[in-house]
């Protein structure tokens, strides 16, 4: 394994939490952050760091090529809804723009991931170094009163068909209604939603994709989302 990586960071503590594991491995960590998302603090704790904005594909490719970086890593939240508010694009993604058939978040990054790759950098598994955030298998906090058992068996069933078409990962359901699915506003705002059009003992269920590309997403449930 190479003794540096990159890592492309976004909102939220995930991208901070990576370079510390990172920096605890023996590995220097070379950033390139998202402005108007990632975290100041996370240039207390890379090696060297570069601020872009949405948009500047040259820019980080060059930056990974000058660091010698030749894997990364992603993390961090970068709402689907800023693709389209306030983007700019460098000639490199709008050479990668053009080309492009489908333009959702997923295909952008899967573009980005294949202009990496030939440029001779690796994007990892974003679950890499991070094995005590992930949550294990039946892992659970309490217990699910009975009358709930069919709700969320009904609900999980429909999140699964939705996350397979793409439309998001979250669903909110009550007594067997399906109540708000997310689409570009993030997990958050559904619930909130969700909290506005049917009140309390709302039920609110997050799944994977079939299709799940382990490089650009791991769904996640945190601090903001429980309050």
């Amino acid at each position: 394994m190479s003794t540096s990586i990159g890592l492309i960071a976004g909102g939220g503590d995930l991208p901070l939490y990576f370079a510390r594991a990172a920096k605890s491995k023996g590995l220097s960590i070379h950033v390139v952050a998202v402005r108007g998302c990632a975290s100041k603090e996370i240039e207390k704790i890379g090696d060297s760091i570069q601020w872009i904005s949405i948009g500047q594909v040259g820019t980080l490719i060059r930056f990974f090529k000058k660091k010698g970086v030749r894997q990364a890593v992603m993390h961090g939240k970068v709402q689907h809804s800023e693709l389209f508010k306030h983007f700019k694009l460098d000639l490199k993604a709008l050479s990668l723009w053009i080309k492009l058939k489908d333009r959702s978040g997923e295909g952008l990054l899967k573009a980005l991931s294949q202009e990496l790759k030939k440029q001779g950098v690796l994007l990892k598994d974003c679950r890499f170094l991070m094995d005590e955030v992930l949550t294990p298998r039946n892992f659970n906090i309490g217990k699910v009163d009975f009358n709930s058992k069919a709700t969320i068996a009904l609900g999980l069933k429909r999140a699964k068909t939705l996350a397979r078409f793409g439309i998001g990962q979250t669903l909110v359901i009550k007594k067997s209604a399906v109540v708000a699915v997310e689409a570009m506003e993030g997990t958050d705002e559904t619930i909130q939603r969700a909290g506005v059009c049917a009140g309390s003992g709302t039920i609110v269920i997050k799944v994977s994709s079939p299709k799940q590309d382990w490089r650009f997403d791991v769904p996640t449930v945190g601090p903001e989302t429980i309050k």
